[in-house]
């Protein structure tokens, strides 16, 4: 790429900064003001003016105008210059551009201790006007990084509820499964031990035992004489039958 080709390339992408950046200048002499807005004008910014503080205040509140920049004399009538840079910048975060015939270095200072990007002697050339575009792609950037920085404070809140939500369900669930476990639990552990005596198994319990041999031995009943608990259960005699004669 030659140096002509650069040169233009240069300028073509420059002339598309300027392209989307409105500026409303502020000034009372309509001489200044023509100039300034023809310069811009002629630089490819759209350009609005307003004559007083009053009516530029306005303007500003106006969102729907798309004003990107300000660019104000500090000498006003219906207010000092240093009083309508307080008021602009209470009311938006616009960058904001002095111009003055006043050389003095206290004007100066003061116009930039009040917020002011930059400071303008009068009269103003175009070399002046060429580069304040980047006072506007600069605070553009800065919007664009507080929204993704609010993005991620909300993603990561969003996030953060999520855990929580869930931590709280995983809590309600073991605390469910704690008391069902408590009053199940005790009812049948309750009803276990709280079986009826009468229920006992009798070939484990002598006492029942000696109680159903009781019950089941008659008077014709043998027992062992040891002792032992065992029995036979009585049996009928067997009549003999004799031989029948021959």
């Amino acid at each position: 790429m030659n140096s002509d080709e650069a040169s233009s390339s240069s300028a073509t992408h420059t002339e598309s900064c300027y392209r989307d950046i409105c500026i409303l200048i502020v000034d009372f002499d309509p001489i200044c003001q023509r100039v300034a807005s023809g310069m811009l004008r002629a630089l490819t910014y759209e350009v609005l003016t307003a004559h007083r503080a009053m009516e530029a205040l306005e303007m500003i509140r106006d969102k729907d105008l798309g004003i990107d920049m300000v660019l104000m004399e500090l000498h006003i009538p219906d207010m000092y210059g240093l009083d309508l840079l307080d008021e602009i910048k209470r009311i938006s975060d616009l960058p904001v551009l002095v111009m003055s015939f006043d050389r003095s270095e206290n004007a100066m200072l003061s116009s930039l201790e009040k917020g002011a990007y930059f400071y303008f002697t009068k009269p103003l050339y175009m070399e002046d006007m060429s580069d304040i575009w980047q006072y506007v792609h600069t605070r553009r950037h800065q919007q664009q990084r507080q929204r993704l920085e609010a993005e991620k404070k909300e993603v990561a809140a969003l996030h953060e509820s999520s855990l929580n939500e869930e931590e709280e369900m995983h809590e309600d669930e073991g605390s469910f499964v704690s008391d069902w476990n408590n009053s199940y639990g005790d009812d049948q552990s309750t009803e276990v031990t709280a079986k009826d005596p009468a229920e006992e198994d009798t070939l484990t319990s002598p006492l029942h035992k000696k109680a159903r041999l009781d019950d089941v031995r008659s008077p014709g009943s043998v027992t062992a004489g040891d002792g032992s608990g065992l029995f036979l259960i009585p049996i009928e005699e067997e009549k003999l039958i004799s031989p029948s004669s021959p």
